[in-house]
Formats: structure tokens, sequence, C-alpha cells
């Protein structure tokens, strides 16, 4: 009886080497599919990104061109009825799926570098602004001392290491940016939140935007002079900074790009330059 029970044991044991090589076998054919997967997967997504790359700077470029010939033709205004800030596209349909862009005036809002050599009357201005904002009037002080110690400050974000938070930030944003240069704050893009704080009134800014409407989007030092209005210091009619946003989607991938640029004399007449560009994921619509 032995005998037979021995075989019986080795044809198991044969039986679950079998078995175990068989099962090997199929993860090692399960691993090299999911691998083939994967990287065709990645290949997928890389093309995409690159794709949606090239879109979003194309319509960054788009941007570039209209504000080069803006300068060449109607230098003495920047205003919202100009054909520099008619670009905008909205989900437009892309091979493969969507892009969209807008261009902002970034002279709309007060200059928060500008603090650190601007004297008393940007000083009181960061203190309206703070006001209009409804944040705390002591927050100027820290936020003052900041800029002069670590200026210029490359994004709002680093107001962080004095206190503020996120949501206080974003409050301050529609009215403060931070530019690399000195700058005045455009009349003609300024929202009337930015031109009451400007002008210290109300009043003041409803009677300016209003004007600004009837112009067709264009105010001149002709039109405060008309209703006795002194124009106070740091405010212009032109700006030289903007920002564009690109979004793409591609398939699967969005992307998001921003780029700041500024617009200067050059040897051969007007150029404008991209002096940073932010590329971060954009979330699923």
């Amino acid at each position: 009886m032995s005998r037979p029970q021995s075989r019986e044991a080795r044809s198991g044991l044969i039986l679950v080497n079998v078995l175990f090589i068989v099962a090997l076998s199929a993860l090692v054919v399960l691993l090299m599919v999911s691998s083939q997967s994967d990287a065709i997967d990645r290949t997928v997504r890389l093309r995409e990104a690159s794709q949606a790359g090239v879109i979003a700077r194309s319509g960054e470029l788009s941007a570039v061109t209209a504000l080069r010939r803006d300068a060449a033709t109607a230098p003495e205004t920047d205003n919202s009825a100009e054909p520099w800030a008619a670009i905008r596209e909205q989900d437009i349909a892309i091979e493969g799926g969507t892009f969209s862009l807008t261009i902002t005036d970034d002279q709309a809002r007060f200059n928060l570098n500008t603090v650190a050599n601007g004297g008393l009357v940007t000083e009181e201005r960061l203190g309206k602004i703070l006001a209009a904002v409804g944040l705390r009037p002591a927050l100027r002080t820290p936020i003052i001392a900041l800029v002069r110690a670590s200026g210029p400050l490359a994004n709002l974000d680093q107001l962080s290491t004095v206190g503020l938070t996120v949501a206080e930030i974003a409050a301050l944003r529609p009215l403060i940016t931070v530019l690399p240069l000195d700058t005045s704050i455009n009349l003609n893009t300024a929202d009337e939140r930015m031109i009451a704080v400007l002008f210290d009134s109300p009043m003041t800014a409803g009677l300016l935007v209003r004007t600004r409407q009837r112009n067709r989007g264009v105010l001149t030092p002709q039109d405060l002079a008309r209703r006795d209005i002194y124009a106070p210091p740091g405010v212009g009619f032109t700006s030289n900074f903007f920002r564009v946003t690109s979004e793409v989607q591609v398939g699967d991938t969005r992307q998001r790009i921003v780029s700041s640029l500024i617009r200067q004399s050059g040897r051969r007449g007007p150029e404008v330059l991209v002096y940073a560009r932010r590329r971060t994921a954009a979330a699923s619509k």
C-alpha cells in the first residue's frame, strides 16, 4: 500500500509544480502586457502634453503680435475696446480637444512692489486697498516691511510669510498685482473699485466709469480736466505689462499656461517679450 501512496504524493507534487509554473508564467505575461500598456499610456500622454503646449504657445504668440501692433498704431492709449483686449476664446474646438485664451492688463491693478520706494502715497494706497476688501489696516506695516526686505515679490502667495491667509490673499488679487518694475495704474482698464481707491471717492469712480463707457472704453486726460478732476500720482492711460492665460485640452490631458508679457521699445520698434511663464495642470471641467 505504501508504494501507490508514494506515487500519488509524487504526482501531487508534480501537479503543484506545474500549477506554480503556469501561474508564474501568467504573472510574467500579465506584467509584460501591463508594462506595455503603461508605456503606451505614457507615450499618449506625452504626445498630448506636447501638442497642448504647442497650441498654448501659439495663443501666446497671437497676443504678442496684437500687443506689438497696438504699440505701433495706437501708443497713446490702452483700453478694453482695442483689438488686443478682444483676443478671447472660450472652449474653441480643436482637433482632439478644446482651447481657451484670455489676455488681461496687469496695470489695471496696484503694483505692490512700488511700496519699496514709492513713499507715502503708495503706502496710503495700500492701506486703502486693505480697507476696501475688508482686511485689517494693521497688515500694511508687515506687508511693506516684507517688500522692502525681500522684494520685488514674484507672486502674492509670498504674503503668507507675514501672516495673511489664503482667503485674505485671494481677496487682494482683484486689486493688487506684483510686477518687476515700477508701474502706474491704467484708468482705462482699472475697475470701479480700484478707481474709487485711487481718487478716494466712489462718486468720482462712478462718474469716470460712466464716461469711459460712453467713450467706448476710453478715458483721456482731457476727460478728467473737463470735470475738474485731478489725477493722483501713479495713474496713467497706457500699459506695458500684460498677462496671457491659455488653457488647452487634448484627449485626457489638460494644461494651463500663464505668460507674463512686457512691452518695450526695441531697436526696430515696439517689442513684446515673455518675462515669465508658468505651467500648471488645469482643473477638469
